[in-house]
């Protein structure tokens, strides 16, 4: 007899009564990202021995050996064990606890399934079954990337329980709602991830069942037609695609490509060579006036389209903002923007026929001529963007279904051009434009990071990235609050609320900005200089902010440094959350201590005839332990905090653009405490200090 037979046995099942009062639905109560479908929690619990076995199909034993060694992983990183991968026809004898990895098609395990009440109708090729009682732990699909997504939430009902690990009796029936569920990295802007991060991102993404992965590019590949255009030292090669759609094949992602055909060209325009293609000398839009633009547009897709075999390719169009005001300008004003847009899809359309991918384009520009959407090829996707908090997306989504269109929604992590994530606002973005996606018939939605000032660290993403892959699974609109009860466990297998109340800590800091009505940019806060009229004034401004937002990063820094050892999975994310702390932690205090410098300062000014108030006022201001010195110790810190940051996900390329931004601030604060002892000096031997904004200290009391 086969052990599968032996494994079919059957064993009574106790319902655990879920709906009384008070008590939370099993889905709150399994902690899983994303939540299944249908589950019912039953008495009774699976362990996972050292003599446990994972068992899966002779047949299918090549492709779902993947799943398996996933499986695999995470019992060894929970309990240390070991545990062996076995196929059906390899079992010299019956084991007494097996995992068994199976397909639908062996109709022995499809009726076992049945006979507790577990259906394989209308899951579909990426949906699974799972079951488990005492005697019996099944996950089952009808294809292999269906059994890889039962794996991976298996792999989360796993809890240790002394030396073993323990899976509580469930019956789980699960399908996507979304096809397509993605994320987008913009690797065009400064950071330029390795290879093996690159893996990083697609194998912890795949874990919460995300199967796009979307490379935003510009000027980032490595043409070779365009062989000027790349940076050489960071490029990415043919040779990295062809392993990252490798890598990613096998865990049944597909990686897209985005490479721009219309707007945000300029690091190719910027080049003499191609003045005569760009709508604008220098500028960032290819015209669509001469026939080289698209002579341009076919070689570089030439180069790029062989090496990815998924089904799509994203043709950019957004942020066309130079169009009509350069080459195009005389045949704007004959027929309008809005045809010349739409013309240069079709004829991009018509270019790429030859591969035969479906087209995706952002939806931006089009959506202001939605007389013309008609007009476009029905075969192309439109993705529409936008990255607020707002109640209601459908007035974006709509227009393309209405004009018969495929749509893929973005929303965004809100990482760009921000110290930390401003998740409050990325949480509502995405929940309410996923929703109304879902709602009109999206074929998927694509997350999307962006890295706009080119300082972004991908690493503090996560929590967006995660909801993101949780709600194009889920149906409709996903519990924000549901999700963060959840996070701790189902990200860093912690099993309490440490990490949840890290990340509510860090996001403290956009609340009290919130709450005084500052939307700037925080990246643009942090690197104020204090000490000109428009930076002074800017620190002033968010004084009110600043006690709270380094409260709540000193606390999240407390906890990161006591609880470090919690997290048993994604630890390195805990490296960058310390980042931001510190940063949040110094943006608040260059405004306190701003306030501060020019109190201390206009004191001394005011009061010139009393030698000792002006020296202690001085002092505060620089010495051995001054205000001064604070803020620059914080900043030189900060810098090789930062590039060890940057050196653990990206190439060397284009740090220093970023790290010159450290030392120009921390120069300034050094500026400054040689101007102030400048000034004592003065004070000493001529009793006059130097006039308040000469120095720079702008806020008179």
């Amino acid at each position: 007899m086969k052990r599968a037979s032996l494994l079919l046995a059957f064993v009574p099942l106790v319902l655990v009564s879920l709906m009384a009062a008070g008590t939370s639905s099993p889905e709150n109560q399994l902690k899983l990202i994303p939540e299944p479908k249908e589950v019912q929690l039953h008495a009774g619990r699976f362990r996972v021995e050292p003599t446990t076995r994972i068992l899966v199909e002779f047949a299918h034993q090549a492709e779902d050996r993947i799943a398996a060694e996933t499986l695999a992983e995470e019992i060894h990183d929970q309990s240390g064990m070991k545990i062996e991968i076995t196929s059906e026809k390899s079992q010299a004898k019956q084991e007494p606890s097996t995992i068994v990895l199976a397909r639908l098609q062996d109709l022995r395990i499809k009726r076992f399934l049945a006979s507790k009440g577990l259906k394989a109708d209308s899951i579909g090729d990426q949906g699974y079954l799972l079951f488990s009682d005492n005697s019996h732990l099944i996950v089952a699909a009808n294809t292999g990337q269906g059994l890889f997504y039962g794996v991976q939430t298996l792999r989360q009902l796993l809890h240790p329980d002394g030396k073993t690990l323990i899976c509580p009796a469930v019956s789980i029936r699960d399908w996507p709602s979304m096809e397509w569920r993605g994320v987008q990295d913009d690797i065009s802007r400064g950071p330029i991830p390795t290879e093996d991060f690159m893996k990083r991102q697609i194998r912890t993404l795949a874990a919460y069942k995300v199967n796009l992965f979307a490379l935003y590019m510009e000027h980032v590949f490595d043409f070779a037609s365009q062989p000027l255009v790349a940076p050489k030292e960071a490029a990415l090669t043919p040779q990295e695609i062809n392993a990252l759609v490798d890598y990613a094949k096998q865990l049944y992602v597909t990686i897209l490509p985005e490479q721009q055909t219309f707007g945000h060209l300029h690091h190719i325009l910027k080049y003499e060579i191609y003045s005569d293609v760009a709508e604008r000398p220098h500028g960032h839009v290819l015209t669509p006036t001469k026939e080289q633009s698209y002579d341009l547009i076919k070689a570089m897709y030439a180069d790029l389209v062989p090496l990815f075999p998924g089904p799509f390719l994203h043709v950019g169009g957004d942020e066309t903002f130079e169009l009509g005001h350069g080459q195009t300008a005389s045949r704007a004003a004959e027929v309008g923007l809005g045809r010349i847009y739409i013309e240069h899809m079709q004829r991009v359309s018509a270019i790429l026929q030859p591969y035969h991918k479906q087209l995706m384009f952002w939806g931006d520009i089009a959506l202001k001529y939605p007389q013309l959407l008609s007009s476009l090829p029905k075969d192309m996707i439109a993705v529409p963007w936008d990255y607020d908090a707002k109640p209601s997306f459908e007035s974006i989504i709509k227009p393309y279904r209405d004009a018969g269109l495929r749509v893929v929604v973005a929303p965004g992590a809100q990482t760009w051009n921000q110290v930390w994530p401003n998740l409050d606002v990325a949480y509502v973005n995405i929940r309410n434009f996923v929703r109304d996606g879902q709602k009109l018939g999206a074929m998927g939605m694509l997350n999307t990071t962006w890295s706009d000032d080119g300082e972004s660290i991908y690493g503090m993403a996560w929590p967006a990235l995660v909801f993101g892959a949780a709600a194009g699974w889920q149906a409709g609109e996903s519990d924000v609050d549901q999700f963060k009860n959840s996070y701790d466990w189902a990200f860093y297998r912690n099993s309490d609320a440490t990490f949840r109340d890290e990340l509510e800590n860090l996001d403290r800091g956009h609340q009290a900005l919130a709450k005084i009505n500052v939307d700037t940019e925080t990246d643009d806060l942090f690197w104020a200089d204090p000490f000109t009229p428009e930076g002074a004034k800017l620190m002033q401004k968010i004084l009110p902010a600043a006690r709270d937002m380094r409260l709540g990063a000193e606390h999240a820094l407390e906890s990161l440094y006591r609880n470090s050892d919690k997290a048993h999975a994604n630890q390195s994310t805990l490296a960058d959350m310390t980042l931001a702390a510190w940063r949040w932690d110094e943006l608040g205090m260059k405004a306190q201590f701003t306030q501060e410098i020019n109190r201390f300062y206009w004191d001394a000014f005011l009061n010139p005839t009393d030698a000792e108030r002006v020296g202690n006022d001085l002092e505060e201001i620089t010495a051995i332990n001054a205000r001064l010195e604070d803020l620059r110790d914080a900043t030189t810190r900060l810098s090789e905090m930062y590039k060890q940051a940057w050196l653990r996900e990206y190439n060397p390329f284009w740090l220093d653009n970023v790290l010159v931004r450290y030392d120009a601030l921390a120069r300034e604060f050094q500026s400054k405490i040689v101007a102030v002892r400048q000034a004592r000096r003065q004070y000493d031997a001529t009793k006059t200090l130097t006039q308040p904004q000469e120095l720079g200290f702008y806020l008179q009391p």
